[in-house]
């Protein structure tokens, strides 16, 4: 049996970095700055980021694919919009 396998690397991310991230998404890194100028943690530019989907409480969300701040936006299929 084959299975794929999925790399948010190569894997076709949504476009719209201005877009908010899923709801569901959640991550404990440590962020910080020399300089003063603190990064938002739902950039997805922490190289020590670890993400997971609070639907499944795994790293891969309800559509098979990896949990990623830069691929959990809005165009995945398991998408949730924040109620504001």
């Amino acid at each position: 049996m084959s299975e794929e396998v999925y790399n948010y690397e190569t894997a076709p991310a949504i476009e719209n970095d201005d877009a908010p991230v899923c709801r569901m998404l959640r991550t404990k890194n440590a962020f910080g700055s020399f300089d003063g100028h603190l990064i938002s943690w739902d950039s997805g530019e922490s190289s020590t980021a670890v993400y997971w989907c609070l639907r499944t409480m795994e790293t891969v969300g309800p559509d098979d694919n990896f949990t990623h701040a830069k691929t959990c936006r809005k165009g995945r299929s398991c998408y949730e919009a924040d109620d504001e």
